[in-house]
C-alpha cells in the first residue's frame, strides 16, 4: 500500500490560542463558520470553522507556548492503521504515542503524527463515521 493511496485531502489547520471567543469572532468576520465546538481532555475549548472547504482548528492553550502560529496540517485520511504501518517505514519520526484517539466530532478521531525535517508537524487524522 503506498501512503497516498489513504490521503483524502486537507483535513484541517491547527491553530492555539488564549483568546477562544475572539478568535472565533475573527474568522466569522472573514466568512468562516462555526462547525463544531468540544472540549479537550485538559478542559479547554476546541473550535471548528469552516469556509469553501478549508477547516480551521483553534484551541485554548493553557501553557507557555507560541499562541496564533500554525501548528499543525491536518490530512484527511482512510484506513488509518494500514497507513500508520506504512509510515513507520518512512525515515520521519512519529512524534505521538502511537495512534492516538480523541472524542472530537459525534463518533470521536483517530489519528497519528509525524515530524517533517523542518520541525513541521503533519497529523493523519480519521474521523470515525
Amino acid at each position: 500500500m503506498l501512503v497516498k493511496d489513504c490521503i483524502q485531502g486537507l483535513q484541517h489547520i491547527g491553530i492555539p490560542t488564549k483568546k477562544m471567543e475572539a478568535s472565533i469572532a475573527f474568522y466569522e468576520n472573514l466568512g468562516f463558520q462555526l462547525m463544531n465546538e468540544e472540549e479537550q481532555v485538559n478542559g479547554g475549548a476546541v473550535a471548528f470553522l469552516e469556509l469553501k472547504g478549508l477547516v480551521i482548528e483553534l484551541w485554548e492553550l493553557e501553557e507557555d507556548r507560541q499562541i496564533g502560529a500554525i501548528d499543525h496540517i491536518a490530512l484527511d485520511v482512510i484506513k488509518i492503521d494500514e497507513l500508520y504501518q506504512a509510515v513507520k517505514e518512512l525515515p520521519y519520526p512519529i512524534v505521538s504515542n502511537g495512534i492516538e484517539s480523541l472524542h472530537y466530532w459525534k463518533k470521536g478521531i483517530r489519528f497519528f503524527i509525524v515530524e517533517g525535517p523542518n520541525q513541521e508537524k503533519i497529523e493523519f487524522c480519521q474521523i470515525n463515521l
